[in-house]
């Protein structure tokens, strides 16, 4: 079985005695860095049966990562992602699984098996996609609603001509004031450009600027890069849990700190 399984995927696997039967674990990886693994499960009354089953927390831990597979579009692209692959959930025992089969269907469903739990992932990456644009939606709402009236917000449009290399989600200008940058930091790249920006006004181009990047969360980047940032950047205020107090954070630094209405 060990080797007809080897030829089917291409590569190293492991294949591990169990008391059901086999746990495989290939050589792919999830988005979190773990194995993607399943198990060839025996079937108790028939010995030349075997079925291909997950650890029965591939559908927890993603809704427990905030896919709603509830919501009628994911639901019918779950729907549609397990018809194709031939494999079925037990929502009894949050189990996925295929039909049973004779040991030379093995290796065959074992790839198809596999093809659905990388892509199961992408509800995943969708999430996370969602989750970024609601945050970036919701804080750039918020930020143009407590500018109104008091400064001019260009979003998506370069600092100035000698600075177009890297261009910030907003750029409030302020009369009388320094121009404010403005990053949204749902990812560790877009604070990095927060940095590169702000480094390059200071030492490069010597033009006066201010760089704000608003973290999503605090652990949307790791401790050394926010020790980076907090020493190089204007601000970096976290918005989650905190709203009001990071805009206000955002308009002091736009505006100055003349500004006592609690809002």
């Amino acid at each position: 079985m060990k080797e007809a399984l080897c030829a089917a995927f291409c590569g190293d696997l492991k294949l591990t005695d169990v008391p059901v039967g086999y746990a495989v674990t290939t050589t792919f990886r999830r988005d979190d860095g773990d194995a993607v693994a399943f198990y060839i499960v025996r079937h108790l009354s028939a010995p030349n049966q075997f079925r291909i089953e997950d650890d029965g927390a591939t559908i927890s831990f993603l809704e427990a990562s905030g896919v709603e597979f509830a919501t009628e579009t994911r639901s019918e692209a779950f729907e549609a992602l397990l018809t194709g692959h031939q494999v079925e959930f037990d929502e009894d025992e949050m189990l996925l699984h295929t039909d049973w089969m004779t040991e030379a269907d093995l290796p065959r469903a074992a790839m198809r098996f596999l093809s659905f739990m990388l892509r199961i992932n992408d509800f995943l990456l969708l999430t996370k996609d969602k989750v970024a644009s609601t945050f970036k939606e919701d804080a750039a709402q918020r930020i143009l609603e407590r500018m109104n009236g008091k400064a001019l917000v260009e979003q998506d449009k370069p600092v100035s001509d000698h600075l177009s290399d890297t261009v910030p989600d907003m750029v409030i200008r302020a009369t009388g004031r320094v121009p404010v940058a403005v990053f949204f930091g749902s990812s560790a790249q877009r604070v990095n450009d927060a940095i590169f920006l702000q480094m390059q006004a200071l030492y490069e181009v010597r033009e006066p600027l201010q760089v704000i990047s608003l973290l999503e969360r605090e652990n949307v980047i790791n401790h050394d890069l926010r020790r980076r940032a907090a020493n190089r950047l204007a601000a970096l205020p976290i918005y989650r849990g905190d709203e009001i107090t990071a805009i206000n954070r955002i308009e002091r630094e736009a505006l100055g700190s003349m500004l006592g209405t609690v809002h």
